[in-house]
């Protein structure tokens, strides 16, 4: 029964996983896992079996979730990219309340802004704002030129996305889209039974990035979050807000029918970001489950 239910856990964070702007790190917070998952990955050395029948059936419903899920995204933003793209737009927007009140948290529970916080969001938000320029994400594109440079700067953002998959309230995908590699990776997923070895040879330098992102990753999002949280959040806030104007570009906004349904998707990604992020819902979902 346990193993079912992880898997059922797992598909829900897997799903999240790969919608630019949702965290599976907040859906795991929901859902009441998100410090197991964060044990078993860093104690899986001392405790291999409890891990293992924890993290297996974890693993398979988020792949079950990732691939059955993949289809519907990849048609979404090659016959709808502008009410796709803003609706990304919205669940960012409507994760920021969560992250902000996470900035102005001391690690002693009080309300205390930081002027220091300043400094890593303004860091980090330049970075995106720069990168905005030379993004290539095309959501109709779902293939790269595989030469080395781009299997090794897969590599790196793919485990740049995977750590960040562990914070609540931070989206991987969202890493993925800002580097230009959303698409990419996303049609590899969902056409990997069409064009097996084009999508393998896609998915392994992603794959291998997840895998060392996650096992090496976790370790220093822990040891940030705890020693420096307002700090990791201010930079977090600032890679997401910065990402807005690149994701905006690839939209190809216009004021006509689309662009209607495009605000109206915005609003409603910020209502869903909004009150999944909500704390109160949180704790009321602990409460049921007890």
């Amino acid at each position: 029964m346990k193993f079912i239910l992880y898997a059922i856990y797992g598909c829900i964070i897997g799903v999240a996983n790969i919608i630019p702007g949702v965290s599976g790190g907040t859906m795991a917070v929901i859902l009441n896992v998100y410090d197991k998952l964060i044990d078993s990955v860093i104690g899986i050395k001392k405790h291999v079996k409890e891990s293992l029948a924890f993290l297996i059936p974890v693993a398979i419903g988020g792949g079950l979730g990732i691939f059955g899920f993949s289809k519907l995204l990849k048609y979404l933003l090659e016959n709808f990219p502008m009410p796709t793209f803003f609706f990304f737009i919205g669940l960012i927007l409507g994760t920021v309340p969560l992250i902000f009140k996470k900035i102005i948290t001391s690690a002693d529970g009080k309300k205390k802004f930081n002027a220091y916080t300043l400094i890593p969001f303004a860091v980090f938000f330049g970075i995106m704002i720069a990168l905005s320029f030379f993004n290539t994400e095309n959501s109709s594109s779902t293939q790269i030129q595989l030469d080395f440079i781009n299997w090794i700067y897969l590599f790196f953002v793919s485990a740049l996305a995977a750590m960040c998959m562990i914070i609540p309230g931070v989206s991987g995908s969202m890493i993925l889209m800002i580097f230009g590699f959303y698409s990419t990776v996303l049609g590899a997923v969902a056409d990997i039974f069409k064009n097996f070895s084009g999508s393998v040879m896609i998915l392994i330098p992603a794959g291998l990035g997840i895998v060392v992102g996650l096992l090496g990753g976790v370790k220093l999002i822990d040891v940030c979050l705890k020693k420096f949280p307002q700090m990791t959040f201010a930079a977090i806030l600032g890679l997401m807000l910065g990402s807005l104007l690149s994701i905006y570009n690839n939209s190809g906004f216009a004021f006509n029918i689309q662009g209607i349904a495009a605000i109206i998707s915005l609003l409603f990604g910020f209502a869903v970001a909004f009150i999944f992020g909500n704390e109160k819902l949180k704790q009321k979902f602990s409460k049921d489950k007890k």
